[in-house]
This record gives C-alpha cells, sequence and structure tokens, in this order.
C-alpha cells in the first residue's frame, strides 16, 4: 500500500527533504514562494506540519502546512454518495465533524455502493413480477408508454433509496 503526499502548492513547487535541523535552516535562505521542506518538524494538534515560506522577498513569512497522507486514492463520489455527503454537511453537522474529511469520504462511498446495489436488485424484482412485467413486444408497440413505466419503477426505487440510506 503506497502512500502518497496531497499537493498543497504549485507545479513549480520544489521539495526538499533535509536530514537535520542544521540542514533545513540552511535551506531556508535558499527558499523562494512554493518551495516546501518535507520533513515532520512541527507535531501540533495531532498532525505533523511541514514548513514553507508565504512571501518570496520576506524570509520571516515561515508558515507550516499540514502534512497530509492518505493510504490510497479514493474512488470520486457519484449521485448517490454526494447526496448522503451534502446531506450530512447541511443537515447532520454534529456527525460529519465526528468523521472527518477522509472519513465521511469512505462513509459516503459505502452509502453510495449500497444503494447502488439495492437499485439494481430492486429493478430485477420489479421486473421479474408478473404484475409489472414488460416484454420486448410490449417496448417495441408503445415505446413512450415502456419509458414512462421503467422511469416511474427507477422513481419509485429512487424514493426508497432516499428514504432507506441518503436522508437517514
Amino acid at each position: 500500500m503506497s502512500k502518497e503526499y496531497i499537493p498543497v502548492a504549485t507545479n513549480e513547487t520544489v521539495y526538499f527533504e533535509p536530514q537535520t535541523k542544521d540542514e533545513m535552516d540552511s535551506m531556508i535562505p535558499q527558499m523562494k514562494l512554493g518551495d516546501m521542506l518535507f520533513a515532520p518538524w512541527v507535531f501540533s494538534k495531532g498532525m505533523w506540519y511541514t514548513l514553507g515560506l508565504n512571501d518570496e522577498t520576506d524570509l520571516s513569512s515561515k508558515c507550516l502546512f499540514p502534512n497530509i497522507i492518505m493510504d490510497e486514492p479514493l474512488a470520486p463520489l457519484t449521485r448517490w454518495g454526494l447526496a448522503r455527503y451534502d446531506f450530512l454537511k447541511s443537515e447532520r453537522k454534529f456527525t460529519a465533524a465526528q468523521l472527518g474529511t477522509v472519513g465521511l469520504q469512505k462513509h459516503c462511498l459505502e452509502i453510495q455502493e449500497q444503494a447502488e446495489n439495492r437499485k439494481r436488485s430492486m429493478m430485477t424484482k420489479i421486473q421479474n413480477d408478473p404484475a409489472n412485467r414488460v416484454t420486448e413486444h410490449d417496448k417495441a408497440e408503445n415505446p413512450i408508454a415502456w419509458v414512462q413505466r421503467m422511469n416511474m419503477f427507477q422513481a419509485q426505487i429512487h424514493e426508497v433509496i432516499n428514504e432507506d440510506l441518503i436522508f437517514s
């Protein structure tokens, strides 16, 4: 499992990895804006920070950037994950804060996967139900009615998923 730094600066950033504090102090006068010293020199509030310059002309404008390390890149959120994320951020702020940024992302990915699986299984059940059976003959005979019916099935499924998973 590889670890990667989340970029906190521009494409022109030069990353220095000093081995000692004296080596770090000797590099500071040579730094320019966007340069970063990647070494866990400062530990504060439960997080390691790295040193960077805020202003190229003023060497005393040193600022600390968090060393944010992720174990692996997370998949992007889709419809269900984004809906859950927005709900937690707006309606369940305490829960969202407890989960933290990465925890919230992972939680939304789990909900997204559950919602997609549930949608797939519910659509199969609806289509296999004799009362709702829609055949290819029906589709060819009246395509507009077929599309309306399929949209109705999807709307019902979305309503159930929203009620059970997203907004609960």
